[in-house]
């Protein structure tokens, strides 16, 4: 119980809770708040001084001590005029000691019993009605001088319990019989005066601390803001009722390149206009701006393209109106923020997503919906154009004989030639890897196409003086037109790559145009790719043997397996054609597998001076588990009878992998051939890199 009372009393005798810096503060503010009404008191104790004096002088009473008591509170009075004269003259201190504060309640104390000292000498010896007079300007000087010492409530306290104790004893020790009740009511009256000077205290404490707390807030957020300002592409700004800047930041005046002072005399909308862009672009986001500040409503995000000396650059405007108690705008207040870098990497992957990266022409997804387009073209002639699919000749060679380098070079070099051949309504785009393909617009004559393509491929081939280099590019071309060739996307394109093939098949570095008899045989490797797919099951694949003889004696050395299929519906299908069928629709792992095992099988009935040489395919030779695939399909005869053929091209392609398995079946003792050396790449340098057993040369 006690402890609540003690802590009860803690609290009202405490203005503020505070650390020292902040107490320093909050008591100089206190000794602030008592000096500003220090004049009027002490002028208002001197009158009091001579009111009583002249009231008192005819009253029974030593005249010498009223005149002694007169002098003393007008000294202490003179003091405390003193006092503030003194620091009306000094700058205004920020903190002040605790010693201030007691030196403040010791004046407050005097002062106190100056005036509790009239009653005592006086109130005895005095007629009725001086004595009235007494004690009305006593508790008069009690609630005064406690009301002008509420802000610091110890020196409040100190002065009415001085003056309060002081008049009280003096009725109580009067003898008079009412006088005694008065005393008591002064003594109350002088505690409800001192609860009265902690209240205001507290009070006026709690300003202080809230004061202290919001200027804390305010030097945060004013740090927060200068190093906003200063670490980020963001702007602070402010416009006043009629458009002007306010409270220009060096910051914004920098980015803007406008003096700080002259640009407050600028209207800001003004000055927006004047940057931004007469595109349609522009024109939208300006209305945009308009229609958000006539609404008067907070926005956010408005995306703003401008044009200054410092060149073009984006930014995104938030902003909310100010406005009054009225509801009246009173300016916009707002943050612009710098997205330049934001919209710049934008732009760039919105120009990725529709152009290749190494050549700067259009890929392939834009070049299907610009196809897409054309095609649905309502107007008459609009859709009808040509489209030209290329393939580099050469390029497999470049890229792997010289490296990914020249690969590339030869790749941006090629769209430059196209680009150079093209016309202006022309649209040229790479499609990915080495193809290419071109848009020719409004052409529906052969004759057109064929003097446009005659001039590339002199381009290509380094003989027109106006090409971009003069290296040799070497490619095949097919053309399509629509809509005669096809009247939707995927259509004209595949027609468009028949010829190609075409080409291609033909010794590449031409042109073909589609015909319907392409489609046909389109049609047929279709057909014999789906009928090659169960052609093992149905025990259509066969093998041929054909004698391998020594120059010398002419004796059979062995056999090469030859493979041949006869289908139901399509008869004998020349290996020719269902070989390069069975590598594009990835079946020769399975054909090849029956191919070993089945020649392994019948070699195992021939003499053992008799060999067996099998053709692999590039699919075979480089496949990871190929090496164990060979000695699983040759476990029933010596691995030395077993040759294994290659033809250049296996090791043109993939040639580190392929040397890499060949190494591996010679060391097992199986024996190797190159096939149709000299009709293809006349690979010289794998002769040296490998030692083939048999050299076969057509």
């Amino acid at each position: 119980m006690l402890g609540r009372f003690t802590s009860y009393l803690a609290t009202l005798f405490r203005a503020y809770e505070a650390d020292e810096v902040d107490a320093a503060r909050f008591r100089a503010r206190q000794i602030q708040a008592i000096l500003r009404l220090t004049p009027l008191a002490m002028l208002i104790n001197f009158l009091n001084v001579l009111v009583v004096a002249f009231a008192l002088w005819s009253e029974p009473v030593n005249r010498s001590i009223l005149l002694g008591w007169a002098v003393t509170v007008t000294a202490l009075s003179v003091l405390g005029f003193r006092g503030w004269l003194r620091a009306r003259s000094r700058p205004e201190h920020k903190t002040a000691s605790r010693r201030a504060m007691r030196h403040g309640v010791f004046q407050a104390a005097m002062l106190g019993l100056a005036w509790g000292a009239l009653p005592l000498l006086f109130q005895a010896d005095l007629h009725s009605t001086a004595q009235f007079y007494v004690g009305m300007v006593t508790v008069g000087m009690v609630c005064a001088g406690g009301f002008a010492l509420s802000s610091m409530p110890a020196a409040g306290t100190a002065y009415v319990v001085c003056l309060g104790s002081a008049a009280a004893w003096a009725l109580f020790s009067s003898g008079l019989e009412q006088s005694r009740g008065f005393a008591g009511l002064l003594l109350v009256y002088s505690v409800v005066v001192v609860y009265s000077v902690w209240s205001h205290a507290k009070s006026f404490g709690a300003r202080l601390v809230a004061e202290a707390r919001a200027e804390r807030q305010n030097e945060v957020i004013s740090l927060l803001l200068k190093d906003f300002e200063d670490h980020t592409s963001d702007l602070l700004w402010e416009l006043d009722r009629s458009g002007r800047f306010v409270h220009v930041s060096s910051r914004l005046a920098h980015v803007v390149g406008v003096p700080g002072e002259r640009l407050a005399r600028l209207h800001g909308l003004a000055l927006l206009r004047r940057w931004m862009p007469r595109d349609e672009q522009g024109v939208q986001q300006w209305k945009q701006l308009q229609t958000h500040l006539r609404n008067q409503r907070a926005f956010r995000d408005q995306h703003l393209s401008l044009l200054t000396r410092r060149g073009r650059s984006w930014w995104a405007l938030s902003a909310r109106p100010l406005v009054d108690e009225n509801g009246n705008t009173l300016g916009w207040r707002g943050v612009a923020a710098d997205i330049t870098d934001k919209q710049v990497a934008h732009m760039r992957l919105s120009w990725l997503a529709n152009n290749d990266s190494l050549t700067g022409l259009v890929n392939r997804r834009q070049f299907r919906e610009m196809l897409e387009t054309l095609l649905q073209s309502p107007a008459q002639g609009d859709n009808a154009f040509a489209v030209v699919v290329f393939d580099l000749d050469d390029f497999k060679q470049i890229n792997d004989g010289r490296g990914h380098a020249a690969g590339d070079h030869a790749l941006s070099l090629f769209g430059q030639r196209l680009l150079a051949v093209s016309r202006r309504s022309d649209t040229v785009a790479r499609l990915g890897g080495d193809e290419f393909a071109m848009v020719l617009r409004g052409a529906i004559e052969q004759q057109e196409v064929r003097t446009m393509l005659d001039r590339l491929l002199q381009a290509l081939n380094g003989s027109d003086p106006q090409a971009v280099d003069a290296e040799n590019l070497p490619a095949s071309m097919g053309v399509a037109f629509a809509p005669g060739d096809g009247k939707d996307v995927d259509t004209l394109l595949n027609h468009a790559d028949l010829a190609l093939y075409a080409a291609k098949h033909a010794g590449g570095n031409q042109y073909r145009f589609f015909e319907p008899s392409l489609a046909d045989g389109n049609r047929r490797r279709a057909a014999l790719a789906q009928a090659l797919r169960g052609a093992i099951e149905r025990d259509e694949l066969r093998l041929a043997f054909q004698p391998q003889v020594t120059t010398s004696d002419q004796r059979i050395c062995g056999f090469e397996a030859l493979l041949r299929w006869h289908h139901a519906e399509y008869g004998d299908v020349s290996p020719s054609e269902f070989v390069p069928i069975a590598e594009s629709a990835g079946l020769m792992h399975a054909i090849g597998d029956w191919v070993l095992h089945k020649a392994c099988e019948e070699a195992a009935l021939w003499r053992e001076d008799i060999n067996v040489s099998i053709n692999i395919s590039a699919a075979q030779l480089t496949a990871p588990d190929f090496v164990a695939r060979v000695q699983s399909a040759a476990s029933g005869i010596a691995s030395g009878r077993v040759e294994l053929e290659v033809t250049e091209s296996v090791l043109i392609d993939d040639g580190d992998t392929a040397v890499a398995s060949l190494r591996r079946l010679r060391a097992l003792g199986f024996r190797t051939a190159l096939d149709d050396f000299g009709t293809g790449y006349s690979a010289l340098g794998y002769l040296r890199q490998f030692p083939f057993d048999t050299l076969k040369i057509d």
